[in-house]
């Protein structure tokens, strides 16, 4: 079956799925399929296809321009009769499927959740076939019809789940209708009502100061009289309105591209999200992000292992308060549609190949250069959409040789990545100076638009005439000031730059951070150089204040780079910024993978983890040619998406779509170990342990890594409850491995004795690895860090409750060098949080409500979601404490992020509340998702065998004997050799699963 996705970007897929090239993925012809699609059974007639694609060519020309068109098609279809019909055309139903036909038929039988499942983005978003007017004005119309009808299936999402009380997917609605109509006072009014339905009216009140800002900063009206009647009601209700602080943040965020100059607030410093190239004076103090940015500090060990671009763990979920989100989107939409005139999209331009035939090597190494620097400098104009350099190094190097740099290979790259036009010419060495020749070059028929011949007496003053010359003929005005003072004025520093862009996507990471490390000595004000060093870097530490130099610097970046520097150091730190950001990429630079990347990395930050799907398919669609190689997944942006689409499914426990994704990875790149990693990882999940077992081998023989290797051995013998063999090879790790690989057996072996109840033995490991891991952590002020976890863990399960306490309270006040404010404040609220437990569980009520107002206070200054729901969790003990079990369960429910991937103790005490509110099928739902999540990660501060002991409990609440029977057996394995109190409740189990049995 082919597939015709238009609803974000533009792409056909045939009936084996592969991405169709050739014929189709030119721009009239793709547009005659967006027609069809669209059309859907009505058909097309062949006069409006000529009319509106081709409305200068007479009827004779036209017609047969049309044929050619439709028989290149059906041949790239590989189905003759995919297009049927004679003067009316229209697709095969049986043949072709298209996601706008799904959509507009969603609509008509009123399936709303369906047709925002379909919709990914604006119909046709960024597609643009120049010469065709009428074409423009028709995708206008089309696009604005199915927006509305995108809006109205939100609204009546949004009003459903309102009145079916589930006030979340309310939340979640209106949000996004929001987001796409800001101005919408009925839109701002649904939230406000949803938010405060859910408890949050700090929020609602937030949002319509918001709203009351954007009407007047676009409008220059008055805000609706509904919405701030609304908001004083919510006022009066609450004493939580946002202070001064927090009304002149939201104005920043929205004020800053209309003024184009940064806010100097009072309150606080911040950098808003500036998009217009700015020098700073010489003694302007650093930039500091306008958001405070969240690090990934968490003990979950995603977190605590390598966080680099190329060196991540699984993904560290955030997110932002509401109304900062929101905030953003607008604005963000507000730009958009101020920098571009109505029906008139940009045109997007690649870059090719810039020769040199000189005989001196130190000229022809200028060629590279130039070709880079002519890029980044044309990306300045509103006028142009502008293929970056990086990407088209990504797409030469995935579909040539490396020495394959011939004019083919360029434009190639060029059409793949969606440019409408290629620039290419020759650079000459002239006494005093430097000529460039250039040409441009329509990809569509392959015709030359326009010859120009440059000069300039040194390599930046030539490529800001050239960006001059080509801005002008594109009906633009050229840039304000020089590229040299937004990138380097060293040609050196540049040439070493490029060489380590180009070393990267060969996939030579270490080489790639020792050129970009070289550029950055040159000049060390060179931003992007600073950024691409603080990205090959392989720990995290680094990687950190790398990034934070680079985000200093970038204020004298250029736009794209600006972005893309501040996207990067975003989601790195997991700051609130990132979907602001992300969101200006996608509008701004719809060409470039890493901007959907982002968008999708986003949307999972704000734990909004199937609506990250769409942009992270995007990405797959877009560099789908990177599954070609087979030496690593370095700087290849789709397997980054692939890993997080699995990710995705995971964390919304869908683990049978995970397993589909993660299979047709491995299809797409068999000869990588992380695809097949990533299905085993879903296996194990998902308890299907044979099947995961036939993949060890393989998996060994394609990732040498002795640290990963110990750790695939310790899980999957911690998910089976086979702790004796696990431990044995736990131990011969201990005595044979690296240092490292000897660290990880440490950490595997204190998890692998507490599931065993030997929490002495478990005490005794956990300090010493405490002892060899402190010093690692480089750049730490403090006397604890987050080596001490498993000790304090081992505590807590040990029954020393206030040893435990003060240890996790001393871990909350370290900080590693340079981790952004956010970042500390995410670090205090998960130790500040199992103190509490632990405060809790010592009967100590009066600490544990001191430390939840703290908790809700510091947690709010996190752009994680599960940071800013710890304090309900801790409300939820103090509930429960006074045997106040609704309330308890209400409070435990909303602190929930995610069932199988959150805070474990989150299921734990949830169930616990169930139990005695005599709901035990209730608490099984909430215990076995327990069992899908990272055994050394979201699952490290509740063993399994405490989750199967409840689940025990409840199965033989729910008077279902065999089911109770099998989790009693485990436990009793389990505990069978452990301390005192473990061997006695092990004998218990025992007993009882003998009894149940034997029913």
């Amino acid at each position: 079956m082919i597939r015709i996705q238009t609803l974000g970007c533009l792409s056909v897929r045939g009936a084996d799925g592969a991405l169709l090239t050739g014929a189709a993925a030119q721009p009239r012809r793709m547009a005659i399929l967006a027609l069809l699609a669209r059309a859907g059974e009505r058909g097309v007639t062949r006069d409006k296809l000529r009319s509106l694609l081709w409305p200068d060519a007479d009827d004779e020309r036209g017609s047969r321009t049309l044929s050619q068109a439709l028989y290149a098609l059906r041949k790239d279809l590989l189905a003759e009769d995919a297009i049927a019909g004679a003067k009316d055309l229209r697709f095969d139903p049986a043949l072709v499927t298209s996601d706008v036909a799904e959509f507009a038929a969603a609509v008509s039988r009123g399936d709303d959740a369906r047709a925002a499942d379909l919709y990914a983005g604006q119909f046709l978003d960024g597609f643009h076939v120049s010469g065709a007017e009428e074409f423009t004005r028709w995708v206008d119309r089309e696009r604005a019809v199915l927006a509305q009808d995108y809006a109205r299936a939100l609204e009546s999402l949004a009003r459903g789940s309102l009145a079916n009380g589930n006030t979340g997917g309310a939340v979640g609605w209106w949000r996004k209708l929001a987001a796409l109509e800001p101005l919408n006072a009925r839109a701002t009014v649904g939230l406000m009502q949803a938010l405060a339905a859910a408890g949050d009216r700090a929020t609602a009140i937030k949002q319509a100061r918001i709203y009351e800002l954007l009407v007047e900063q676009e409008l220059e009206l008055p805000p609706d009289k509904e919405v701030t009647a609304f908001a004083e009601r919510l006022r009066m209700q609450s004493d939580d309105a946002p202070k001064g602080a927090a009304r002149a943040q939201v104005l920043a965020e929205v004020a800053t591209e209309s003024a184009r100059q940064p806010v100097a607030l009072t309150d606080a410093p911040h950098t808003t999200i500036d998009t217009g190239p700015r020098v700073a004076p010489a003694d302007a103090p650093a930039p500091v992000p306008a958001v405070p940015p969240v690090p990934s500090m968490l003990i979950d060990r995603q977190n605590a292992r390598p966080a680099g671009r190329f060196a991540r763990g699984p993904l560290a979920v955030a997110g932002i308060a509401i109304a900062v989100v929101v905030a953003g989107l607008a604005a963000v939409r507000w730009i958009a549609a101020r920098d571009s005139a109505p029906n008139e999209a940009p045109a997007v331009v690649a870059v090719g190949r810039i020769a040199s035939y000189t005989t001196d090597s130190s000229e022809r190494a200028m060629a590279a250069p130039v070709s880079d620097l002519l890029a980044t400098s044309l990306a300045r104009s509103a006028r142009l959409r502008v293929v970056s350099a990086g990407r088209m190094l990504e797409l030469m190097r995935r579909t040539r040789t490396p020495d394959d740099t011939g004019s083919a290979a360029f434009i190639d790259a060029a059409r793949r990545a969606g440019a409408t036009e290629i620039i290419d010419g020759t650079l000459y060495s002239r006494p005093g100076g430097l000529r460039l020749d250039l040409r441009r070059v329509d990809l569509a028929t392959g015709a030359i638009a326009s010859v120009h011949s440059i000069e300039g007496a040194d390599l930046f003053a030539l490529v800001d005439s050239g960006t001059a010359r080509l801005v002008a003929v594109h009906g633009g005005v050229a840039p304000t000031g020089s590229i040299a003072g937004l990138t380097t004025r060293s040609v050196v520093a540049y040439s070493l730059y490029v060489e380590g862009m180009k070393t990267l996507a060969d996939g030579d990471v270490a080489a790639a951070e020792r050129l970009f490390g070289a550029a950055l000595r040159e000049d060390s004000t060179f931003a992007m150089a600073a950024y691409q060093y603080g990205r090959t870097s392989p720990l995290r530490v680094p990687i950190v204040s790398r990034l934070s130099r680079a985000l200093r610097l970038s204020a004298n970046a250029t736009e794209r780079e600006r972005l893309m520097i501040r996207a990067g150091w975003a989601e790195t730190v997991t700051s609130p910024e990132l979907g602001v950001l992300a969101d200006s990429l996608v509008r701004r630079y719809p060409q470039e993978t890493e901007s959907h990347l982002y968008a999708g990395l986003a949307r999972m930050m704000d734990g909004e983890f199937l609506e990250a799907i769409g942009p992270l398919q995007r990405v797959v669609t877009m560099d789908s040619l990177s599954f070609t190689r087979t030496d690593s997944a370095a700087g290849c942006n789709a397997c980054t998406a692939m890993t997080r689409i699995v990710s995705s499914y995971v964390v919304a426990d869908s683990l049978d779509a995970a397993e589909r994704e993660a299979r047709r990875w491995t299809q797409l790149q068999p000869r990588i170990a992380a695809p097949w990693i990533a299905l085993w990882d879903v296996l194990e999940r998902a308890g299907k342990f044979s099947e995961s077992a036939k993949l060890t081998d393989h998996i060994a023989s394609l990732d040498r890594d002795p640290v990963t290797a110990v750790t695939r051995a310790a899980t999957h013998t911690l998910r089976t409850g086979d702790l004796t063999t696990g431990e044995r090879v736990i131990r011969a790790a201990l005595q044979a491995g690296t240092f490292m690989a000897q660290r990880e057996a440490m950490w595997q072996l204190v998890l692998n004795l507490r599931y065993q109840g030997r929490l002495a033995e478990a005490a005794a490991v956990a300090r010493r690895y405490r002892t060899v891991s402190t010093p690692l952590d480089s750049g730490i002020v403090g006397l604890v860090t987050s080596s001490a976890a498993p000790l304090a863990s081992v505590l807590y399960e040990a029954g020393r409750f206030r040893e435990a306490a003060a240890l996790f309270d001393s871990m909350s006040h370290w900080r590693a060098a340079e981790e952004p404010p956010s970042g500390i404040a995410r670090e205090r609220t998960w130790r500040l949080t199992l103190a509490a437990r632990s405060l809790a569980a010592a009967g100590d009520t009066a600490a544990v409500a001191a430390l939840a107002d703290t908790i809700d206070r510091i947690g709010a200054q996190s752009g994680h979601v599960r940071d800013r729901r710890l304090g309900r969790h801790v409300r939820g003990l103090l509930l429960l404490a006074r045997n106040d079990l609704a309330g308890a369960e209400a409070a435990f429910r909303s602190s929930a992020y995610s069932w199988p991937a959150g805070f474990t103790r989150v299921n734990c005490d949830l169930a616990l509340v169930l139990l005695r509110l005599g709901r035990p099928r209730d608490a099984i739902a909430v215990l076995q998702p327990a069992l899908r999540g990272k055994v050394d990660a979201s699952n490290f501060y509740v063993t399994h065998t405490e989750v199967h002991a409840l689940l025990a409990q409840a199965w033989d609440a729910a008077g279902r004997s065999d089911s109770a029977a099998v989790h009693h057996a485990w436990v009793a394995r389990a505990w069978e050799h452990g301390d005192a109190p473990f061997r006695e409740r092990a004998a218990t189990a025992r007993q009882r699963a003998v009894s149940l049995s034997s029913r």
